[in-house]
Parts: C-alpha cells; sequence; structure tokens
C-alpha cells in the first residue's frame, strides 16, 4: 500500500460550516446551529501533540489539520452529513449548474471556481484567484508536494479569468507532472468534490516570494499574519501554546456562510502525553479535549462541567492481506493458494468482540467495504462470525502466518491479541508481529515493500470512492489483488460525471473487494472529544480532524 494515499485522505478536510442566518430555508436534515446569545470569551483547546508547522497543505498530523482548519478557509467543505457547502466560493461547482463540464473525448473536463467577491486576509489585503492558483500550484511543486496530490495530478492548467474566478483543465498529463508516477491517460476526475476541502488558499502576498522547499524553516508559518478562517494567529509558545484571536475580516464578501465568529479568540494548549492532558481536562486548566480514546471517559467523568462525546468517522480499521506469489518474506501467504483460508480467516473473526477489546464497544462494525457515514454507494451485510464453518475449512489444513501491527498503539495491541485468539479457536497459528510507526508506513516499509503476510491497518477513507478507486486497482492494486472484475468495476466509475452510473460501478466494486478480500474490514475507529456543557453548537463530523468545521458557530453559555 502506497504512503501517499494516507496522506491523500488525511488531507480531505473541511471547516467554517454555514452561519445561524440563511437566506433560504434550509432542507431537511440541513445543518442548523443553535442562534448565539452570547458572544465574547475564550475557549481552551488541548491535545497532547504539538504542531511542528501551520502550513496547511503539508500537515500530516491530527492537530496541524485541526489548527488548518481554523486559520485557513478552504474553497468548500463537508458538513456532518457529509453534503458540500460553499466556504470562499459563491457556490458548489456542479454538473447540474454547468461549472463542471466533461469533454466530448470522454478524457477532459472542467471546473468552473468562482470565489466570493469582497473577501479579504486577516491583515486587510484581498482574497483573489491568484492566491487560489499559487495555492493549487503550490500543493503540485516539484521536490516538495503536498502530503497528498491525487486528483491535483488530473489538472492540467489553471485559467484566471478575473480577479474572482478560475477555471481548472482536467486532461491527460505526462508522468512526473505534480508527482505522477507514470503518464496519465485520462483527466476526468469524478472525485472532484474532494479537492475543494483540501484548498486552503494560502496568501501569495506573503509567500511568493519563498520556494516551497524552504516553506518548513518559513516564519510565516510559526506565526501566520494573513488567515482567511475564522481565527487569525495572535501569538503562542513554541510546542506549548497556539493563541488565536477572531479574524476581524472572516465576514467580509457577504457570504451567508462567513460570519464573524461568536468566540472572541481560542487557546490551544499542548500537553506533555495523555495522562497530563487528562488531568489538565479534569483541573479545568483546558475546556474542549482532543486525540483521546473511549477508556479515557471513566477518567473523565469527574470533568467540571463537561461530558464524553463519541462520534464515528470515515478512519476504517481492517486487515491487509498480502495477495502476492512474490513476497519480500521470500514465501507467498498459504491463502495465496488456497483463498478458502481466508474465507476462514475472515468467518472466525468476532468483530463486536474486537471493538470491546479495544474501544470498549465505541467503535462501529464496517458494514461492507465503505464506511458506514459514506451512504449511497451500495450496502452490503454487516459481517457475522461463523466459527463453525471456519473449523470446517481449516481442519487439516492448520496454516501459519504472521500478523503485523504497529508497536506503538496500545487498542492495536489489544486487537492483534484477540485476533490471534480468535484464530486459533478455528485452527490458525497466528504469530504476532509489530513494527515502529514510521517504519510500518514507511515508503521502505514492510506494508509498501511487501515484507508480511497481513497486517492490522486503519486508515482516513474519502467520503468519495474515486478519490482511492486509482490506488485500488490496475497496475497498483491494494495488497496486491490482481482482480480483473474489480479493476473494471473501479474503471467504470472513474470514467463517468453521471451520479447513477457512478454509485453502480461503486456498488459491483464493493462486492467484488469482499469476495476476493482484497481487505477484512473491521470497524470505523470513533472520535472521542471531551466537551463542556457551556459551548453551544459543537457539531463532530466525521472526516478527519474536521471537529472545528464550524468553529465560527462555537458560543460559550
Amino acid at each position: 500500500m502506497k504512503r501517499a494515499l494516507l496522506l491523500v485522505l488525511l488531507l480531505i478536510a473541511c471547516q467554517a460550516g454555514p452561519g445561524p442566518a440563511r437566506p433560504t430555508p434550509s432542507p431537511a436534515g440541513a445543518y442548523s446551529p443553535e442562534a448565539v446569545t452570547v458572544k465574547g470569551g475564550s475557549l481552551v483547546l488541548a491535545d497532547w501533540e504539538a504542531p511542528a508547522s501551520l502550513d496547511p497543505i503539508h500537515a500530516t498530523t491530527a492537530n496541524e489539520l485541526r489548527l488548518a482548519s481554523l486559520l485557513f478557509s478552504p474553497l468548500w467543505g463537508l458538513d456532518p452529513q457529509l453534503r458540500p457547502y460553499p466556504d470562499l466560493l459563491r457556490e458548489m461547482p456542479s454538473v447540474a449548474n454547468g461549472d463542471v463540464k466533461a469533454g466530448a473525448d470522454g478524457r477532459t473536463m472542467t471546473v468552473d471556481l468562482k470565489l466570493h467577491r469582497g473577501l479579504r486576509w486577516s491583515d486587510g489585503a484581498p482574497i483573489s484567484a491568484d492566491d487560489l492558483v499559487f495555492t493549487v500550484d503550490s500543493i503540485c511543486a516539484a521536490g516538495v508536494p503536498a502530503g497528498g496530490t491525487a486528483g491535483f495530478d488530473h489538472i492540467a492548467s489553471q485559467e484566471r479569468l478575473s480577479d474572482t474566478e478560475v477555471l481548472w483543465h482536467f486532461g491527460p498529463r505526462p508522468r512526473g507532472s505534480c508527482g505522477l508516477a507514470e503518464d496519465l491517460p485520462s483527466g476526468l476526475y469524478p472525485a472532484y468534490q474532494s479537492l475543494g476541502p483540501r484548498v486552503r488558499l494560502l496568501p501569495a502576498h506573503k509567500l511568493a516570494g519563498i520556494p516551497v522547499t524552504a516553506w518548513a524553516a518559513a516564519p510565516f508559518f510559526q506565526r501566520p499574519d494573513a488567515t482567511s478562517g475564522p481565527f487569525a494567529y495572535a501569538g503562542g509558545v513554541a510546542g506549548r501554546l497556539v493563541d488565536l484571536a477572531a479574524n476581524p475580516h472572516y465576514a467580509d464578501g457577504g457570504s451567508a456562510f462567513r460570519h464573524a465568529p461568536a468566540l472572541a479568540g481560542l487557546s490551544y494548549r499542548f500537553y506533555n502525553g495523555r495522562a497530563a492532558l487528562i488531568a489538565g481536562l479534569q483541573s479545568g486548566d483546558a475546556d474542549l479535549g482532543f486525540h483521546l480514546l473511549p477508556d479515557d471517559g471513566s477518567e473523565l467523568k469527574g470533568a467540571p462541567g463537561s461530558v464524553t462525546v463519541t462520534s464515528v468517522t470515515l478512519q476504517g480499521e481492517f486487515l491487509n492481506p498480502n495477495h502476492s506469489t512474490n513476497t519480500a518474506n521470500g514465501r507467498p501467504p498459504p491463502w495465496v493458494a488456497d483463498p478458502e483460508i481466508l474465507r476462514a480467516l475472515d468467518e472466525a473473526i468476532d468483530r463486536p468482540a474486537l471493538d470491546a477489546a479495544a474501544f470498549g464497544g465505541a467503535a462501529a462494525i464496517t458494514p461492507g467495504l465503505y464506511p458506514a457515514a459514506l451512504k449511497g454507494y451500495g450496502s452490503a451485510a454487516a459481517p457475522r462470525r461463523d466459527l463453525a464453518d471456519a473449523r470446517r475449512i481449516l481442519a487439516g489444513r492448520r496454516p501459519a502466518f504472521t500478523l503485523l501491527t504497529v508497536c506503538d498503539s496500545a487498542p492495536r495491541q489489544l486487537e492483534q491479541a484477540a485476533l490471534i485468539r480468535e484464530w486459533a479457536e478455528a485452527g490458525a497459528q497466528a504469530t504476532a508481529a509489530c513494527a515502529p510507526r514510521a517504519e510500518f508506513f514507511g515508503s521502505a516499509g514492510p506494508n509498501a515493500t511487501g515484507a508480511f503476510d497481513i497486517s492490522l491497518y486503519s486508515n482516513g477513507w474519502a467520503p468519495d470512492p474515486s478519490a482511492w478507486a486509482p490506488f485500488a486497482a490496475g497496475e497498483r492494486d491494494w495488497n496486491r489483488c490482481h482482480d480483473p472484475a474489480l479493476d473494471q468495476a473501479f474503471a467504470a466509475g472513474a470514467a463517468t460525471l453521471d451520479p447513477v452510473r457512478r454509485r453502480t460501478s461503486y456498488s459491483n466494486a464493493q462486492a467484488e473487494w469482499l469476495r476476493y478480500r482484497c481487505t477484512l474490514p473491521l470497524f470505523e475507529w470513533p472520535a472521542v472529544v471531551q466537551r463542556p456543557g457551556r459551548l453551544h453548537n459543537f457539531d463532530p463530523n466525521p472526516t478527519l480532524t474536521t471537529d472545528a468545521w464550524n468553529a465560527a458557530d462555537w458560543w460559550l453559555g
């Protein structure tokens, strides 16, 4: 599996949701924040991991992405129901409104992006098409590309039509363009809606003179003095604290989706480890705590005036079986020659028991290939344990293999031990192994090189299968799943903008994926946050690290 894929999906983030007033009635089920009755005040956010940088397009950790959502607005975002909403744009580009058009050759498309007029950076400078073009060029910068370039590598050119309008031209591109490993025969990109949340505009008037290769050390990304999000940088102590103040220009432009933040400011504190974070929440030193686990809730029951909030995410937990006949271990896993073994291992898994062991029952069992929050791409029956059939299949076989996971993850160590016990009950002999996180996910690590039998993995899935399908089929097949039927289903979904045809294709892909057992889906990781009872309009979002997506609507009562 590609490390690039993980980063691509981690960077799919969005924020700055609709304000409390709308010019037209909201559709049923739409996000509808509670009206603000108290303005002002400050909230203390807390985590145990400090950000290395405030660069929004090269961010990789949860806190870097969360801070990015507070400081830098996206072109558009996704609400908690995964529906797109415009942020910096006047309207969402779509096929229906004519802003998205496929070329007659079926290999090109255009997306028309129209910024709100009158938008300004926190320093008062205008936000313009130049910033949009500059940001996308920076995402694809040679030598230091963004953490995820999938989709942007389909943009052959950007055409500046005016100060507030840019046309993206998608088309075939040669190898090397925006990091492409091979020639791209078609620029059609049905998952274009996944790009807007990842374009967090950067100020060209501050950064155009600094090479992207020098951004890691640039003072701007330690103390940004021009931001587009609901808050602006106000000060901080490296590794310990970041202070933010309401962005005075956030409401400029007259957008119904951008209004002055209700809070006067935020402080984001970083503790030395989870124990210190929990102590800070218990004492009232911090208000809103992130990066917690379900088990932490028992320790936080006594935290003054706060509650533990657990919500669903798109971070899926699954098993990666190696399907290659030529592995780096020098021998193929036993199921390569005998696929029924993999079926038995799947049937032997007690997913609710795994959830109970690792997350206290707080996770959601994945109903199929796609996370439960990702609706509309075909349903599948939730897998159930069938130990009797697993024993029948494995009778006389007694397969032996190694189960690999990361060494520094307590939930995965618990899952690993439970899986080994369950497989032993069915008649399989699994041996535990682990690798340090950097090695496990690294480009020279076991997952990338094929030096594993089966690994316990998690990934932040994109809200659209087209965003990650290229990594699952063809020459870049996931876990070396050589399956022409799967390739055809994914290819069909990637070759059309028609929503009905896409849903059909990805439903077929799911059925084939599960039949082939490219992965063995387990469950979705829960997001656990400690929230003060006086905080209104905190609305968790299933996409990764976007629990601050509507921070402009937060208020303290």
